[in-house]
């Protein structure tokens, strides 16, 4: 017999992998975030690496329109979020 890992969640429930969490920015004039709060310490963004737009189902009741951009920090990391057009929010993605 296996011990329950103490999670809550019930054997072979599916839970989202990934899921982007909601982050703080300072927008630049073009709308470009020139900062991101982590951790409650803002970094300034030392480059845009990639910068793109989505739209996707916008046939049914929940539509995305997304500007994502790839960041470089100030700490050396690079991190990827995206802003919520429709909601008017930014959410950091992780991938892997």
């Amino acid at each position: 017999m296996v011990a329950t890992p103490g999670g809550t969640e019930r054997a072979g429930a599916l839970r989202r992998l990934n899921t982007p969490r909601s982050v703080q920015v300072r927008p630049g004039e073009d709308g470009t975030p020139d900062a991101v709060r982590h951790m409650g310490v803002w970094l300034s963004v030392v480059e845009v690496l990639d910068r793109y737009r989505t739209e996707d189902r916008w046939w049914t009741s929940e539509p995305v329109a997304r500007t994502y951009c790839e960041l470089l920090l100030e700490d050396g990391r690079t991190i990827t979020l995206f802003h919520d057009d429709l909601r008017d929010g930014w959410w950091e993605q992780k991938y892997g």
